[in-house]
């Protein structure tokens, strides 16, 4: 049993502030699994719960390893990524595996349940995938935020489309528009364009194998625009780039509402807009697929290892743009 253990975690305390805070952990709840955390990567959406604060551990980005399970289908030693929608299993979505859209989320792992900046964490079985043999630790982080949902908007937007997606635009090169790079170039659509603001974030779309867009002027430009930033001027190009009939992917979070403009051109523009939130469980298998084929390109392209005593250091990193994508890593595990 590991109620024993000892457990560091880090608490966010607002206004930048991050410190550590140890204790034990005490009895593990029936259905749920205690994992030794390997690896945690830093997100863009972490940042809000820096400057807020946070009732609960941070962290969602999470592969682990069971050193105790209450959970009869996932047994002891497992690796496992943490799904982070904690939903119901009841529900018309949960039974089509569709736990993304579940009726009655009860919340998000890492938001309203202690996530992964910790060496241990406790997770519900519904939000328990195992990882294959074959893909390392620091490549199958990248099969939630950054591939997961990277893959489901565009199956989505493949959907509106009747000969499927053939010419793409990612707007905003930050971590989850350089997953919709990999991802795109993975299900092999056949023109994968980019654009950041930001010149060596550009480039590693490139290095990715994007083709840097040139032509940001001309209206009517693309099939699907996928906008990853939330900025208002990129939504803005996004809705003047997308052609009429094509789909616009509204991935980009933002506090800022997001509109439509009062222009006759796009009152006159026939097109979709598509939101989508994580991806559904019945996605994971091709979701290893899509990894084992640019996975470990996109890992080498982004990520930069380091250790959760170090993360205030990481997060400044991170906020100055220094890092692409951080994650933390376990000492036992590396």
């Amino acid at each position: 049993m590991t109620d024993t253990i000892v457990n560091r975690s880090a608490r966010f305390e607002g206004q930048g502030r991050i410190s550590f805070a140890e204790a034990p952990m005490g009895h593990l709840r029936e259905g749920w699994v205690r994992l030794r955390v390997d690896v945690c990567a830093l997100c863009g959406s972490d940042k809000r719960l820096l400057e807020s604060g946070s009732d609960v551990v941070p962290g969602h980005e999470v592969v682990g390893t069971i050193v105790e399970s209450r959970s009869d289908e996932h047994p002891e030693g497992g690796r496992v990524v943490v799904y982070i929608p904690v939903s119901c299993g009841e529900c018309k979505a949960c039974r089509a595996n569709q736990n993304n859209r579940c009726y009655r989320l009860e919340g998000l792992m890492g938001w309203q349940f202690d996530g992964g900046f910790a060496d241990y964490m406790d997770v519900p079985r519904q939000c328990v995938l195992p990882v294959p043999d074959d893909i390392p630790a620091d490549v199958a982080v990248l099969a939630l935020d950054t591939f997961g949902t990277a893959a489901h908007a565009l199956r989505l937007g493949a959907l509106t489309q009747p000969e499927g997606i053939q010419a793409l635009l990612v707007v905003g090169c930050g971590p989850l528009g350089l997953g919709v790079v990999a991802v795109a170039l993975a299900m092999g659509i056949p023109e994968v364009h980019a654009w950041d603001p930001i010149e060596s974030r550009l480039a590693l779309a490139e290095r990715l194998g994007a083709t840097r867009a040139e032509d940001l002027e001309s209206i009517n430009r693309y099939q699907v625009v996928a906008e990853v930033s939330g900025a208002k001027p990129a939504r803005d190009l996004a809705q003047n780039l997308v052609e009429p009939g094509g789909a616009i992917l509204a991935l980009g979070e933002s506090n800022e509402p997001y509109t439509m403009p009062a222009t006759p051109r796009w009152r006159r523009t026939d097109c979709f807009t598509v939101r989508s939130f994580y991806f559904p469980i019945s996605e994971v298998p091709q979701n290893w697929d899509l990894l084992r084929s640019h996975g470990a390109l996109l890992r080498d392209t982004i990520m930069s290892a380091t250790a959760l005593s170090d993360l205030p250091d990481t997060f400044q990193r991170f906020l100055d743009g220094e890092y692409v994508k951080p994650y933390i890593t376990s000492e036992e595990s590396s």
